[in-house]
């Protein structure tokens, strides 16, 4: 045998004589997904961030994962990946109270793993369903109200409308009151903003400026009475000025703290109250040079059981996390 064919044959031999490994056989998905849905909790699930170097470092999943992704994306074999959420349970009161209304958009409520469990949205990671496989499944969620609230909050939480930076600043009186006021349940004006379902924004064109804004108060059902079924405007309530505008909203919202007010007085003092927040807003474009983009605010008040879906399409929360019930869908 010359050197070569020697050598040659050497390997051979030991290529043959190594132990080779066993092969590695992925788990078939098969219909194992038919009836996952988006709420679905897996107790052992691990999710993950990537470092600077990109490097899969692991969360903590004490409590495991939820399913993130559409119920028919997590129920579908022919879609391999999902997206799950490691599960949280926050200790401090302020925290969970916060969270479960709504206003802290990074958490949703997972209710039946009790009141104080979320899905932290600011870990969402994909993976394979075959990863789930070897997971205990609860639900999550189970009634059609928190199905509905799970999924809304979810959208919300990506869905935002980037307002034109003129916007936000003309729009900064009234965040800063509601974020003030409202975190503070007792006060006379968190007290009455349990009653606002949600606050909207529309404009008839964001391409073309200066922008014409309606800002949307959405009240919740009751809160208010239709329109048809109110009376002439009462005496007892004065024209608004630009001048002197926070002491005219504190006189209102006192006003619509009298709990002996009829529908009619409820329903124009809340129409002020929201024309002076329209009008907080127009100032301010007029005190900082910016009436070339904001032309105008003018205010509208609705009930949430007479907000029409066509107006809802047309119009752009404001997502105000200090809403207490801002998680709630459009019925």
């Amino acid at each position: 045998v010359s050197g070569f064919e020697w050598a040659r044959a050497r390997c051979q031999r030991a290529e043959s004589d190594t132990v080779q490994p066993a092969p590695q056989f992925e788990p078939e998905l098969g219909e194992a997904s038919r009836d996952w849905r988006q709420g679905d909790v897996f107790r052992d699930a691990k999710t993950f961030v990537f470092d600077t170097a990109w490097n899969p470092r692991p969360v903590d999943t004490t409590h495991g994962a939820v399913i993130v992704s559409q119920s028919c994306d997590a129920a579908l074999p022919n879609r391999p990946r999902i997206q799950i959420a490691p599960v949280v349970q926050l200790k401090d009161d302020n925290d969970i109270r916060e969270a479960a209304s709504g206003k802290r958009p990074q958490y949703v409520a997972i209710p039946r793993l009790g009141i104080d469990f979320f899905a932290d949205l600011d870990g969402i990671t994909t993976v394979l369903k075959t990863a789930l496989l070897g997971s205990e499944r609860v639900a999550g969620i189970e009634t059609d109200q928190e199905v509905r609230e799970f999924a809304f909050s979810v959208a919300r939480r990506f869905g935002r409308f980037a307002y034109p930076d003129e916007v936000v600043e003309c729009l900064q009186p009234l965040t800063r009151t509601l974020q003030s006021k409202a975190r503070k349940e007792q006060s006379p004006l968190g007290q009455l903003l349990t009653q606002v379902h949600s606050l909207r924004m529309e404009c008839e064109d964001w391409t073309m400026t200066p922008y014409e804004l309606t800002l949307i108060v959405v009240m919740e059902p009751d809160a208010i009475p239709f329109p048809e079924d109110v009376d002439e405007v009462p005496a007892s309530l004065n024209q608004l000025s630009s001048n002197g505008l926070t002491d005219q909203i504190n006189q209102l919202v006192q006003y619509l703290r009298d709990d002996g007010r009829n529908p009619t007085e409820r329903y124009f003092g809340w129409q002020y109250l929201a024309d002076a927040w329209a009008l907080q807003c127009e100032t301010i474009a007029d005190s900082n040079d910016l009436s070339s983009f904001v032309g105008s605010v003018t205010a509208e008040l609705v009930s949430v059981d007479g907000f029409p879906l066509s107006r809802y399409l047309a119009s752009d929360s404001l997502d105000l996390d200090y809403l207490s019930d801002s998680r709630k869908p459009i019925q």
